[in-house]
């Protein structure tokens, strides 16, 4: 079950951070250009929070489930080695945090363009909020060059 839920993880990496350019490009382009809010900005967004919530699911699992890497150091590793230790410190803090702050950030984005009545306003918050969102995921994502990375695709 650990490896179904690390391949679903890898896998949905990708269109969270496709939908997540998605709904950035076209909240730029309504700033940039002044245009109107339309149903596809708004499609945009909440498609882009359905997905980065699923992903959130999926990592919670991996998060949870015994046998992994995580629960692997937690039960057999006093806290202070792990936080000296990169790897263990990486996704047992570090990338479940960021993704977390994402996450809420994101869901954040999508409720405060859907309130705010003013399209320019809509469109230059939410570029901020959804920036920030993706600065997050790009930042805690363990690319495969980084010491502690992983593969560009898994599959089972």
């Amino acid at each position: 079950m650990y490896t179904t839920f690390l391949v679903l993880h890898n896998l949905t990496r990708w269109l969270v951070l496709g939908f997540g350019f998605w709904a950035f490009y076209r909240l730029v382009d309504g700033w940039i250009r002044r245009r109107a809010w339309v149903r596809s900005d708004r499609l945009a967004m909440r498609w882009f929070a359905l997905i980065i919530s699923l992903q959130f699911v999926f990592g919670a699992a991996l998060y949870l489930l015994p046998g992994s890497l995580v629960q692997g150091a937690l039960s057999n590793t006093a806290w202070t080695t792990i936080m000296k230790t990169r790897i263990l410190r990486f996704f047992a803090l570090e990338h479940p945090l960021q993704m977390f702050i994402a996450i809420g950030v994101s869901h954040m984005a999508n409720t405060i363009t859907r309130r705010i009545s003013d399209d320019r306003r809509r469109f230059v918050i939410g570029t901020l909020l959804l920036g920030l969102t993706m600065l997050l995921i790009l930042a805690a994502i363990p690319w495969p060059f980084l010491s502690h990375g992983r593969p560009w695709l898994r599959l089972p």
